[in-house]
């Protein structure tokens, strides 16, 4: 495995990208996914997921069901696609603040800018929890189990990404994170940790096909001693847009490399209704989205209905606001 990626480097950072070499990488990147693939499902590889990276950014591309991989355009690319950076031509910074639950919220900021050739992104994601209760593991005469108090919970991934354009087809990025979490007042309940995620973007006349890995290298380590890894994801995008249409319309494929896990289907699209507007509409983890988009000079404000089950019981509303100079 170490091998076959030294070689996607290799191929990435020194040959020049023609079509034998895009067939040859694209030979590599599938054998690297099957290798993977198959010997978590055939050993059942252990891990959990890395949650703070689970709830989805930017409004824009939750309303189009997060099938954005072969999009990823704007601020938000460090997240969704890395490779997405060699497109940036202008600095640009995106927030939002979404509260999940009654006792959960997520905090996101991006910035993004062009530098050395390419585009920078500097991006920060929480997911914090408060008052959350702590009980005895034993129960008193009662039949009771008893408080012993309430505590906190907070998880940070610190993303500093870079991705540029090899030709005017194709283009890769990475994501490097520093996560940590903390369990407040709880002993050993503190993390730390790394996580890489590497994304390339081919591009036609009116298709981009995107691919980036999640996870590919990543371990927290916990102040028990205790020490996790993540399996990859592997996220397969299609984009497609032509100009005498304003429409855009993505597709995502993603594939844990666990066993019991079954591959998820994403789709999108976008249009403009008016000159500054646009709606959005998508389909995710069983549920439909839907979105919108407001324009004006250099602000943006984008909203999304999103229906995410694995983290909500109740729909949630997502809104963005984002600049760009």
């Amino acid at each position: 495995m170490k091998n076959t990626i030294k070689i996607i480097v290799f191929l990435i950072l020194f040959l020049p990208f023609n079509n034998s070499t895009i067939r040859l990488f694209t030979h590599l990147t599938i054998h690297q996914f099957n290798f993977i693939t198959s010997t978590a499902f055939a050993q059942g590889q252990a891990g959990t997921d890395i949650a703070v990276l689970g709830a989805g950014v930017g409004a824009r591309a939750l309303g189009m069901g997060s099938a954005f991989t072969a999009v990823a355009d704007n601020a938000d690319a460090p997240y969704w696609n890395p490779a997405g950076l060699g497109n940036i031509n202008s600095a640009e910074i995106t927030t939002m603040q979404t509260k999940l639950s009654s006792d959960t919220d997520h905090y996101y900021v991006s910035y993004v800018s062009p530098l050395w050739g390419g585009a920078l992104g500097v991006s920060w994601i929480q997911v914090a929890l408060g008052n959350i209760s702590q009980t005895s593991s034993e129960v008193d005469s009662h039949n009771e189990v008893q408080n012993l108090g309430t505590f906190s919970y907070f998880s940070n991934a610190y993303m500093l990404s870079y991705g540029r354009e090899l030709n005017d087809k194709v283009s890769v990025g990475l994501t490097a994170k520093y996560l940590t979490s903390d369990m407040d007042q709880i002993a050993g309940g503190q993390a730390t940790g790394y996580s890489v995620t590497p994304g390339l973007m081919i591009r036609s006349s009116h298709v981009t096909l995107g691919l980036k890995i999640d996870e590919l290298f990543n371990q927290q380590q916990w102040g028990t001693g205790a020490s996790e890894q993540a399996p990859p994801i592997f996220r397969l995008g299609l984009a497609y847009q032509n100009p005498n249409n304003p429409g855009l319309f993505a597709l995502d494929v993603s594939q844990t490399a666990r066993s019991g896990y079954s591959p998820e289907f994403s789709l999108g699209y976008e249009g403009a209704i008016y000159r500054g507007i646009a709606f959005r509409a998508g389909y995710a983890e069983g549920g439909f989205t839907a979105g919108a988009g407001f324009t004006f000079q250099h602000a943006m404000v984008d909203y999304a209905y999103v229906n995410q089950p694995s983290l909500s019981k109740e729909n949630v509303h997502r809104i963005s606001l984002s600049g760009i100079w």
